[in-house]
């Protein structure tokens, strides 16, 4: 069950994870032929939300943990673990989840203009 749940922090931290997430992720792309470079990720904003919820605290963009992707034993023969086409579309799914988060913070303005009756 949720408890206090503020949509404004809750947007904040989604679009904060989208954009630490795309970070990692042309990080990732920059050092695709670093030999022994390994992938890494964000740890899932479910997850985070998930723990933070447990515990009835905040979400602060400081606690998104980095972690090694895993890709099996499909690595280049340098020992590199980046797979172009897997970044790809971690990109693309970090941009659609910070078009989410603004989107979302656009529509929780509109509701609180118009519940002080400024139709803007």
């Amino acid at each position: 069950m949720m408890k206090n749940t503020n949509l404004q922090n809750l947007v904040s931290a989604m679009a904060s994870h989208a954009a630490q997430r795309h970070a990692v992720v042309a990080e990732n792309i920059a050092n695709s032929d670093t030999p022994g470079y390994k992938a890494k990720d964000l740890q899932a904003f479910s997850e985070v939300f998930h723990e933070t919820q447990m515990g009835a605290k905040p979400i602060e963009s400081g606690q998104f943990k980095v972690v090694e992707s895993s890709m099996g034993d499909a690595s280049s023969p340098n020992g590199n673990s980046v797979s172009l086409e897997e970044q790809m579309m971690k990109s693309a799914e970090t941009q659609n989840d910070h078009a989410l988060a603004l989107m979302l913070y656009r529509k929780s303005l509109s509701m609180m203009k118009m519940a002080v009756g400024k139709n803007l």
